[in-house]
């Protein structure tokens, strides 16, 4: 029997991306993930691409995520937020993708198609999937959500990543 949440207003998920060199625009190594607080779920994959394809493998990690476990989140609408304002106007207008993020785009697209989300921009300080982590709640002992994910999608492999507890 699957466990299903319950929850009264959208549930809030958060993710990131960043990249460690100093010309963010170039492909280097980097680090993409999520949160979603109110679970005490926590996701973190080592990625190499550019600042905006850290972002997009972030945002795409919390959707298979979501996807994986559709049995336990029948019914409820996401609330997707990021401090990566780029990916938040690209996918919220649809426009302006250029050529490397076009997959990454188009996967994002085919989501919205299974999943009821709405994504919005906050501040980065207001990101808990870089902050405020220890003010999350754990994974309770006893769920039957899958927390075995792989970054990838029909259009281009992602990495490997892991939940945290």
């Amino acid at each position: 029997m699957s466990q299903e949440f319950e929850f009264e207003e959208n549930l809030r998920c958060y993710f990131f991306g960043l990249n460690f060199s100093k010309d963010k625009m170039s492909k280097s190594t980097g680090l993409a993930g999520f949160s979603i607080p109110d679970l005490g779920i926590v996701f973190r994959s080592k990625f190499k691409g550019t600042l905006f394809e850290c972002q997009y493998a972030g945002l795409l990690a919390l959707l298979r995520f979501i996807d994986a476990n559709n049995k336990s989140f029948k019914g409820i609408r996401f609330e997707i937020l990021s401090d990566s304002a780029v990916i938040v106007f690209q996918v919220t207008q649809k426009k302006f993708v250029s050529g490397e993020l076009v997959s990454s785009f188009r996967a994002v697209n085919d989501f919205q198609k299974k999943i009821p989300f709405k994504i919005s921009w906050v501040p980065e300080d207001e990101n808990v999937s870089i902050t405020g982590l220890t003010e999350m709640p754990s994974i309770p002992s006893e769920t039957d959500l899958n927390l075995e994910i792989e970054i990838k999608d029909k259009y281009k492999e992602l990495g490997k990543g892991y939940i945290l507890f």
